[in-house]
């Protein structure tokens, strides 16, 4: 929009919209609204939509009325403006590298065959309003409950609006175009940057202690799962889950164990930890609830990758616990946010804060233990200070001076390998070390892309393992809203093994890492069935048993002799 054409008293009215009270307010009257209109049982007028502005994905601009939205007519994925660019789209790529959509189009095609299945875990909810373009407003739902916002919202709390990115990613690249525009397009950018900010973890550092269940979640008591099951009357309390009746294995199953009704959201929120469950014990099958016992309890360590707005509630872990009785978990988080989160702590915060206790103490932020008649599983979540990148000298580190630390297995979700170099060295280290390592991905073609081209590489040729991608039954219910395409785009939406557990790949003892007498060994790379050796002398610092000084990740292996 050229706000910079805007009058002053337009400006000045724009502006006033662009606060949380005044943009999150107008989406919480419409939700309430439209229940009223579903519990009236009147049919709802046209006029009530929630969904997005499409945009062409060959000219990019944005479809308005009158004109209508074109779909290729083959795979029904992909929307265009006009005929005129779905036929320029059809043998010419959008940018240089990338495959003209009669490539693509087969490929799109299959991946629409998710969409049933998609959109019928959706509707299951009450809540659960398909837009006409078959997208889902995840801000609709959240207003029908009043959990709305950004910070002081328990565990809603995350950034959100519109600049919900304001200083990451793609959102602050366009937020800090929009201010480079000058005039009344610096005034709105400051005001997005400014109204709508949020740093994720906040409670860990502005609260005493970790919000209990009630103000967390800010629900009626009938739609909360609470983690302190001594708040539940009897009637109200999970099962041993070894005792339920065909395991948790989807929304439906863990909604009835849980004994919530559909109507409660705890979906939005707890497909996180739902996800890295169905990770531990489906995808990579590193165990199950019924492993462990009161004799014979189980460790498990777990690196979660690329954290950020799991940080905002960290206490929804402790289901992990009541899911794999006589475990105990320890999860151990890497990212970004994690950083950010440390530095913050450096200028505020309460020193009774529990990031700051956790500072003090050298352990972990949270801790819970399961009750004993569910099988007194524990979970003990410790934030990664030291970098925001999960590498090999992070490995070597915790390996050498917290050994209890060393991971079991990598986890990341919503990981974006395809688009972050940052993988490559960690898809490399849990090929060559037999790491079990699996992601999510908000798209099935997101992983397809990585298995082709990034992984491969990455591997730097590591034989490669089984790969498999399939639907998480536990995804966050409901389509992103994507403007230029309608393919199953789910927040946690797929899953993929990137390093199974079974297939153990026998490493030339030469090509492992490790602190010996003359030289440290950082990569290698398979030729045929030789092995060569890309050799660094030894640092003092290995001589003295510290981390040695890896170099950067190389864009591409140095000459081999």
């Amino acid at each position: 929009m050229p706000y910079n054409d805007l009058r002053p008293e337009d400006i000045q009215r724009l502006l006033s919209r662009l606060t949380p009270e005044a943009f999150f307010g107008s989406i919480v009257q419409k939700a309430h609204m439209l229940e009223q209109l579903e519990r009236s049982g009147k049919p709802i007028p046209e006029n009530i939509e929630f969904g997005i502005t499409h945009r062409c994905a060959k000219c990019d601009i944005d479809i308005e009325p009158p004109r209508k939205i074109m779909r290729c007519s083959a795979c029904k994925a992909v929307v265009y403006c006009s005929q005129k660019c779905s036929s320029a789209a059809w043998t010419n790529p959008p940018y240089d590298g990338f495959p003209p959509h009669k490539v693509l189009c087969p490929t799109n095609k299959r991946h629409m065959q998710r969409m049933p299945e998609a959109h019928a875990i959706l509707k299951s909810f009450p809540w659960g309003r398909l837009e006409k373009d078959d997208t889902f407003c995840l801000e609709l739902a959240r207003g029908r409950f009043d959990v709305l916002g950004n910070t002081d919202f328990g565990f809603w709390s995350q950034r959100g609006g519109p600049a919900s990115h304001a200083f990451s990613g793609d959102g602050g690249d366009a937020l800090h175009a929009l201010a480079a525009q000058g005039g009344a397009s610096r005034l709105i950018a400051q005001q997005l940057g400014t109204q709508f900010t949020h740093l994720d973890g906040h409670d860990l550092l502005h609260r005493k202690r970790h919000l209990a269940d009630e103000p967390g979640w800010r629900l009626e008591r009938a739609l909360i799962p609470y983690r302190d099951i001594g708040q539940l009357p009897l009637d109200r309390r999970p099962v041993l889950v070894t005792e339920f009746d065909g395991g948790v294995d989807g929304w439906d199953a863990w909604y009835r164990w849980r004994k919530l009704p559909k109507r409660s959201p705890a979906a939005l929120l707890m497909h996180v930890p739902l996800s890295v469950y169905h990770i531990v014990t489906k995808v990579l099958k590193l165990t199950n609830p019924a492993v462990g016992s009161l004799e014979k309890r189980v460790k498990l360590c777990l690196h979660l990758i690329g954290a950020e707005v799991e940080l905002n509630f960290l206490p929804l872990f402790s289901e992990l616990a009541l899911l794999l009785p006589y475990h105990d978990i320890t999860i151990v988080v890497f990212g970004h946010g994690v950083q950010k989160l440390f530095d913050a702590a450096k200028d505020s915060g309460l020193g009774s804060s529990p990031l700051k206790q956790s500072i003090a103490k050298k352990g972990p932020v949270f801790e819970y233990a399961a009750p004993e008649a569910l099988g007194g599983g524990t979970v003990a979540v410790h934030l990664h200070r030291a970098s925001p990148l999960w590498n090999e000298e992070q490995l070597f580190r915790l390996k050498h001076s917290q050994p209890e630390l060393a991971p079991d297995a990598l986890v990341a979700l919503d990981a974006g390998l395809a688009s972050y170099r940052e993988w490559w060295e960690v898809i490399f280290v849990a090929h060559r070390d037999n790491i079990p390592f699996a992601v999510t991905e908000y798209a099935e073609q997101s992983l397809e892309f990585a298995l082709e081209t990034h992984i491969p590489a990455a591997r730097r040729g590591l034989p490669p393992r089984s790969y498999a991608i399939a639907l998480n039954p536990f995804h966050r219910p409901g389509q992103r809203q994507i403007p230029t395409y309608r393919m199953p785009n789910l927040v946690n939406g797929f899953t993929l093994a990137v390093v199974d557990k079974i297939a153990r790949i026998a490493v030339p003892k030469a090509c492992i890492p490790d602190v010996c007498t003359t030289d440290l060994c950082y990569y290698f790379l398979y030729v045929s069935v030789s092995c060569k050796i890309y050799c660094s002398s030894r640092s003092k610092d290995a001589l003295r048993g510290r981390a040695p000084a890896y170099p950067a990740y190389p864009s591409r292996l140095p000459s081999l002799t």
